[in-house]
């Protein structure tokens, strides 16, 4: 059949079936094979759309749209009716077209079917008995496709019986599909992606993309997965599997350049003498047909090059898919080198990439499970070793299913003892995969990063890895680069290096494998690294050597619980403790170590014979009072002590040139800060925690490059030496929880580079000689001023001072630059004015700020947005103008626990009904009284309910409040029960007459016991002119129980939204955890005419026959014109009766 046929067709298969024997069984698995192999497949309960004539349909789909018939003769498929003569109408297109059937008998012998024995000849007694016209042209057809032959169940596995009926049918449409593994677990949404992808203007679009990720993740899997799914909708395709490997080897790209040229033209293969030749041959034919050209596992863009050459003619749609370990492999210079300027042209915006992750514990469970036991279920006694081995896995599929295949049929014993050798051992075949990623780097020098990040900077901050390994004279930044584009390390949100635990494992035994003598090896970690200390058999080779004792502890703890021990040649089987002493003599050889970690190790001896040439030292623990005077530390670049013993850390001025990090976090002895004359590249410092320091050196002045310096809740420390202000390079001082603080230089106003200062739960304001360079006392005609703070702050934080109203400012325009101000916890009333000044002011932190009463003006946003409606995409909403009455801030107000915050200026304001008069109640919400007990109102904004009055809320222009009720008051004439009611505006007297305000009464109770979540919202939709308005209030009434119900009153102007006459007008509130009892509207027009309405709730297709106006008559009266011959209802509140008449003008006693 050639492909063209193909093409013109909607289904290649179409599947006919007994419905109640197999649908969602054999049938369905079937199904799911051919469509995952891109054959497109036609079954009823999937393609027929509802509404449509299903014996129509089915008959299209027959004669018109599928090359294939598979039908399914089960045991009851001669009971059905529409089978047979479903099975009639396929045999005679058959006679008349190129129509291919296949038989599949799937638990019936063909020779049932022939002959109508056993259960087929039950079913045609009962057809003959209600049938007989019938019945012989069913006997024939049923004879006539069991002579076909076909495909026989028998004594096969369903799953082997599936495979072969799908590579007939492969056979039968010449379509040549790739082998992918019959347990296939979370590849779905990435193959959905790239269908996506493909299909994106796919008829004129040229696209590119990468499928990327560590070896071993699935990329090939997902790029044949793919490449099954979609040759259909090209008219030709090629799949070269293997490029790094088979370029490598003598003619290899010779040969691929074949078998593209063949699979294009779909020929025998063509004879390529050299590359050259090759090139122009290739741009001769893909520049006539839409292609889909898959390269696997390609390590560097010159082979693409070499295969294809430059300036490439494709044709229109075609699409190319790159599987590589680099993600950085496509860049915008080769696109541009690789297409022609009329392929460039079509290819703009469809270069993609597509990062193949890790599968999830659930999904790498299932997978392991298929190969370990060939169904998705784990028996009891294996349980806890396979979530082990998983575990161990990371959800890397290739790791999974190697070593699920190798444990297949073995016994517990065998698992518990696979499980102990992967601890030490990782498995060869993984390995040899992962190593490739590794083999592939350009030199030694991006290796040698790798394999120092693998054993001393997993999961440790980028930045702080740089400065150690610069140090260390690596070029660290493109180095980690390069090992990030080969997906063997990758970065997370907080700039942490992490790498998967095999891609580790990997890069360990890469050093282990460097010599069986672990003295010998380059890099030593933990327990080896515990062995060659004790033992004294270390080595020049050592470059790198890391021990936490901790760690080790309780690594061999655990394992000894879980009966998995030490191999026996080890070392280590004694007792570890923090009392083990070690002699330093053991690093005497290590003349070349560089990195060194010793958390929590003891050593007894002098360090004359240390190394000499280490750069990074991280000893937590560190049990000496003070630095050994012969250690050699001169070329350190990071020296991290923290929980040391230390009381001072060397008596005398020590030179360090190189250092840049000096970390002493945690130290509780520590009395005084070392000098640090001798210290002039430092950045960072930090005395995190050191709660008896009470001096820091005068020599920290010194410090011209320092950058950061971290104080935190050192309790003991008083005062900072007025030197701190030459710090000219300082961007960070954080002085937090240093609570007996009471004094800061006033030289901080020096420090112009200060970009965050965090002054938290410190006494500042309790000074006796006060913070005059802050004014922190209000001065007569000065006010309050923090001139003295630098103008180059971002950030400042001072919670928990304890700030009143009195030191608090009212001028902060020498902080332009701030971006975050933090007074949460504070117990001030009022905030200053001076607030809406700081224009880049994104983040105002007041949690807990339990007396605050009110907030000025912020830097806001007010707009009005146009987007479309979050409906469904069936909604008849969709595509609505919307109208936020509500404010947009351009700064993060967090007021969580304020619960005195009764107004933030031009937001919102919250007020007692006792405020109001009685009318202007009356004018708000159109109702005569209000009950005034007492109820909870919950704020969303802060987090907190307060016992009141009624308040009336104004927000966003937009005034409401909440009172204990469960009736819509009488001024709201129409009512109901449902959240949703709709409504046509009347004809106004004047043509220029517009609605300018609604007012909504919604009764509810609680529906859930999580209202509190999410915020109540109320929409007014104008259908006829297509506009939605929303509301959503920061406050809502909590009812006292679920019974008890509540109203919530709004008045709502409209003056700018054009609702006028003959408009269809819609109210609801979305009633989410509120239970909507009843609902009433009612509007008013701009010459003060009020409206109320008496129609009935309008749903899909209703009609609106009558129009019913209710008009409370005014002075304005004789003003109006007339509504003609048009009936209103009249209701009378005395008598509280109803009638349908022409306008009535009433007469009372009383006044109008």
């Amino acid at each position: 059949m050639a492909m063209s046929e193909i093409s013109r067709c909607t289904y290649h298969v179409f599947l006919s079936f007994r419905g109640a024997d197999t649908r969602k069984s054999f049938t369905d698995h079937l199904y799911t094979a051919l469509v995952r192999l891109g054959i497109q497949t036609f079954r009823d309960d999937e393609e027929i759309e509802r509404g449509n004539n299903i014996k129509d349909e089915i008959e299209k789909a027959i004669l018109h749209h599928s090359k294939i018939s598979i039908v399914v003769f089960s045991k009851n498929y001669a009971a059905s009716t529409w089978c047979l003569n479903e099975l009639v109408m396929i045999l005679e297109h058959k006679k008349s077209s190129k129509h291919i059937v296949l038989p599949v008998f799937y638990d019936v012998d063909p020779s049932q079917v022939k002959n109508q024995t056993g259960s087929y000849a039950e079913a045609f007694t009962q057809h003959e008995q209600n049938l007989e016209s019938m019945v012989q042209r069913w006997r024939n057809a049923l004879k006539e496709v069991a002579d076909i032959g076909g495909m026989v169940l028998q004594d096969r596995h369903e799953s082997q019986f599936i495979q072969d009926i799908v590579k007939e049918v492969q056979n039968k449409l010449h379509l040549i599909t790739l082998y992918v593994p019959l347990y296939l677990v979370g590849i779905d949404f990435i193959v959905t992606q790239i269908n996506q992808w493909l299909e994106q203007d796919g008829a004129n679009k040229v696209g590119i993309a990468t499928i990327c990720g560590i070896g071993g993740i699935g990329k090939t899997t997902i790029a044949k997965a793919v490449y099954n799914q979609n040759i259909s909708r090209f008219e030709s395709f090629s799949f070269l599997a293997d490029v790094r490997e088979t370029s490598q080897d003598c003619n290899g790209l010779v040969r691929l350049q074949r078998q593209l040229i063949s699979d294009i033209l779909k020929e025998k293969s063509h004879k390529i003498y050299n590359i050259d030749n090759g090139i122009n041959k290739i741009k001769e034919i893909v520049c006539c047909r839409r292609v889909l050209l898959v390269f696997d596992d390609v390590d560097e863009l010159e082979k693409i090059r070499k295969l294809m050459g430059t300036q490439i003619p494709f044709h229109p749609g075609s699409k190319i898919i790159i599987t590589s370990r680099n993600r950085c492999l496509l860049n915008a210079h080769f696109i541009s080198q690789m297409f022609d300027s009329e392929a460039l042209a079509n290819c703009g915006g469809l270069s993609k990439l597509f990062e193949v992750k890790e599968l999830a514990s659930s999904e790498s469970l299932q997978l392991f499970n298929w190969y370990a036991f060939g169904h998705n279920s784990v028996p009891e006694s294996s349980m806890a070793y396979a979530r082990s081995l998983v575990k161990h896995c990371g959800g890397l599929p290739l790791a999974l299913q190697v070593l699920g295949s190798s444990l297949s049929s073995k016994s517990v014993s065998s698992w518990k003892s696979a499980l102990e050798k992967l601890e030490e051992i990782p498995d060869n075949k993984i390995q040899k995969i992962l190593r490739i990623s590794y083999d592939s780097l350009e030199d030694d020098h991006d290796k040698n990063l790798f394999l120092d990040i693998v054993c001393l900077f997993i999961g440790k901050d980028r930045d702080y890895t740089t400065t150690i390994l610069d140090g260390c004279d690596f070029y660290t930044t493109i180095g980690i680069e390069n090992l990030v584009g080969r997906s063997l390390l990758t970065i997370n949100e907080n700039k942490k290096l992490m790498m998967h635990q095999m891609i580790r494992d990997m890069g360990r035994e890469i050093i282990r494998q460097e010599s069986s003598d672990i003295g010998k090896r380059s890099r030593l970690w933990h327990k080896d690294a515990f062995d060659v200390i004790r033992e004294k058999i270390g080595s020049k080779t050592i470059k790198c050597l890391t021990l936490d004792l901790k760690v080790l502890q309780k690594t061999k703890a655990k394992r000894t619980t879980t009966t998995l021990h030490f191999p026996k040649h080890s070392k280590s089987q004694f007792l570890m403790s923090n009392d083990v002493d070690m002699e330093t003599q053991a690093f005497a050889k290590m003349k070349r170590l560089k990195l060194l970690q010793l958390d929590n190790v003891r050593f007894k001896g002098d360090f004359k014979d240390f190394p000499k040439r280490l750069r990074w030292l991280r000893w937590h623990g560190f049990c000496m009072q003070y630095f050994p005077v012969d250690f050699d530390i001169n070329e350190l670049v990071v020296l991290d002590m923290r929980n040391s013993k230390l009381k001072q850390v060397w008596k005398d001025t020590e030179c360090l040139p190189n250092l840049k990090i000096l970390n002493l976090n945690h130290s509780h002895s520590l009395l005084k800060t070392p000098s640090f004359s001798g210290l002039p590249s430092l950045e960072k410092l930090m005395l995190k925690d050191c709660i008896n320091l009470v001096e820091v050196d005068q020599s920290i002045g010194e410090l011209k490059m320092l950058t950061f310096l971290n104080l935190k809740d050192c309790t003991s420390l008083r005062h900072l030496p007025r030197t701190i202000g030459s710090l000219i390079s300082l961007e960070e001082l954080i002085l937090s929880g240093c609570s007996r603080l009471d004094d800061v230089p006033r030289e901080l106003h020096k420090m112009e580079s200060l970009k965050v200062l965090n002054l938290d739960e410190t006494s500042i304001y309790q000074s006796r000689l006060g913070l005059h360079w802050l004014l922190l006392k209000r001065s007569k005609g000065l006010g309050f001023s923090w001139a003295s703070l630098p103008g180059s702050l971002v950030k400042l934080s001072l919670e928990s001072c304890k700030l009143s109203d009195d030191v608090m400012p009212n001028d902060l325009c020498n902080l332009a630059s701030l971006k975050s101000l933090n007074l949460s916890r504070n117990p001030i009333h009022y905030l200053p004015g001076s607030l809406k000044n700081l224009t880049k002011l994104d983040e105002l932190l007041l949690t807990s700020c339990t007396e605050l009463q009110m907030i000025p003006k912020l830097p806001v946003l007010f707009n009005v947005f146009e987007c479309n409606f979050i409906f469904g995409g069936n909604s008849p909403f969709q595509g609505y103008t919307v109208i936020l009455p509500c404010f947009f801030s351009s700064t993060r107000c967090v007021i969580f626990g304020c619960e005195k915050l009764t107004e933030v200026e031009d937001i919102f304001k919250l007020e007692p009904i006792e405020n109001f008069e009685a009318e202007e109640i009356r004018r708000l919400f159109n109702v005569d009284s209000i009950n005034r007990n007492r109820l909870q109102l919950f704020s969303y904004l802060t987090d907190s309910i307060r016992l009141a009055t009624p308040q009336v809320l104004q927000e966003c222009g937009i005034t409401s409040t909440f009172v204990v009720g469960s009736e819509v008051p009488i001024g709201f004439k129409h009512r109901t029960n449902e959240h949703r009611i709709s409504f046509f505006l009347p004809t106004p007297s004047h043509p220029d007459e517009k609605i300018h305000q609604f007012s909504l009464c919604i009764v509810f109770s609680l529906a859930s016991d999580q209202m509190l979540e999410l915020l109540p919202t109320v929409h007014i939709f104008n259908e006829t002119k297509k506009i939605m308005l929303r509301y959503r209030s920061t406050f809502v009434g909590i009812p006292h129980t679920n019974d008890n119900t509540m109203l919530w009153l709004i008045h709502w102007p409209v003056t700018d939204c054009q609702f006028e006459g003959g408009d269809l007008v819609s109210c609801m509130v979305v009633p989410i955890h509120l239970s909507i009892r009843k609902f009433g509207v009612t509007y008013e027009s701009e010459h003060n005419i009020r409206y109320e309405y008496g129609f009935s709730h309008l749903s899909t297709g209703d009609e609106v026959s009558t129009r019913n106006i209710k008009m409370d008559l005014t002075k304005l009266l004789s003003s109006l014109e007339s509504y003609g011959n048009v009936k209103v209802q009249l209701c009378s509140y005395i008598e509280e009766s109803e009638v349908v008449a022409s306008p009535q003008v009433p007469f009372t006693s009383s006044k109008f």
